[in-house]
């Protein structure tokens, strides 16, 4: 009888990890502490995988994290927006507050890789996970400018290797003096299993540090800065060779760098945006070199002080918003109509939104 309540009672291990996979983050950090054979399980590499693999499909769903001041504790306050073809829905955020290693207010804040981004001001940086609550310290890389100008002169951005070790690394564009308009713009990488920053060779170019880097497939991009706005380029860094190579952004397209531009991924495809009236975004053919014409978006019932933002796509459906993240988010069609549209998240301090899934990565390689 003993011996049959024990079969009963044993489950195969590949049957755990089938259930385990299709869980919240929050809810495996809990069932960590279950046993050691499940800490295990959902430890390792290769559960990380199985679990970004499942996780990472929203289907014709997309979710937005909006990252705001939570100023009686000093902490990161988080909320999510589930956006689908049907509405929005406003979810109860499943991740706390996390109380960051240095202080939020005046800090920047990097695009996610992998539920990833960096946290920095003038002098510190951090890595964190909301999903995990992880928090990680990181060495500044530079000295070589001065304090109250590293904010201006400083890009962090954070990515993937395209390749089997899929390392995570930070790349850091900075100036050593802002008055050297003719040298090039620095650059220092930071893999998160080194610990050490490392010097590589610049670009010959600048850097415009208006924008945050963007990262697709292995590859931080940016704009290069040029002294004719027209003839603006993108830089693009392979995260595995650590080499450079620049895209011309054809001048028969029209975009024209400038407050109202920017940068993205939508639809995996790296894109730039500029508006006025128009909202127009073009991506790039990596392949041919080439730009084509994604959408183009009537904005003209904008205030015309807002700068309007793609976030994201479903299907041929995109997503905007405002450069201050809680005026407005809408969902436009194909053809122009707005589906749906909220003007308030809650919290009016937001500072940041991103699309965003959650991971098991760590900020601790």
């Amino acid at each position: 009888m003993e011996e049959e309540k024990r079969r009963c009672r044993h489950i195969s291990q590949e049957i755990v990890e089938d259930i385990l996979v299709k869980l919240h983050v929050r809810s495996l950090m809990r069932f960590k502490a279950v046993s050691r054979d499940w800490r295990g399980t959902i430890e390792s590499k290769f559960f990380l995988e199985r679990h970004f693999r499942f996780q990472k499909p929203l289907g014709d769903q997309a979710r937005i994290l909006t990252i705001s001041s939570e100023t009686r504790y000093d902490r990161l306050a988080f909320d999510t927006m589930l956006f689908s073809t049907n509405g929005i829905v406003h979810e109860i955020s499943p991740y706390p507050p996390i109380s960051p290693i240095h202080q939020f207010e005046g800090s920047k804040i990097s695009v996610p890789c992998d539920g990833l981004f960096c946290l920095y001001s003038n002098t510190q940086m951090s890595i964190l996970n909301p999903a995990t609550t992880c928090c990680r310290s990181l060495p500044y890389p530079t000295s070589t400018i001065y304090c109250d100008l590293r904010r201006d002169y400083t890009l962090l951005g954070i990515g993937r290797e395209n390749s089997e070790r899929r390392r995570y690394k930070i790349v850091c564009y900075f100036e050593c003096d802002d008055k050297k308009v003719n040298e090039s713009t620095k650059c220092k990488v930071f893999a998160l299993d080194s610990n050490t920053w490392k010097d590589v060779d610049p670009p010959h170019c600048r850097v415009r540090y208006g924008h945050s880097l963007v990262h697709l497939d292995g590859v931080i991009y940016c704009f290069t800065c040029e002294i004719e706005p027209e003839h603006a380029k993108v830089l693009a860094f392979d995260l595995h060779t650590e080499k450079f190579q620049s895209f011309s952004i054809s001048p028969y397209i029209g975009f024209k760098y400038s407050r109202n531009s920017g940068m993205h991924v939508l639809n995996r495809r790296l894109c730039i945006f500029d508006n006025d009236t128009l909202l127009q975004i073009w991506g790039l053919d990596i392949n041919k070199g080439s730009w084509d014409m994604m959408h183009s978006i009537d904005v003209s019932k904008f205030s015309q002080s807002w700068r309007i933002i793609p976030m994201a796509t479903i299907n041929n459906y995109v997503i905007i918003t405002n450069d201050e993240y809680h005026n407005l988010w809408a969902l436009y069609d194909s053809k122009n109509h707005v589906l749906h549209h909220t003007c308030s998240l809650g919290h009016s301090k937001i500072s940041f939104g991103m699309p965003y899934f959650e991971t098991l990565v760590s900020a601790y390689q």
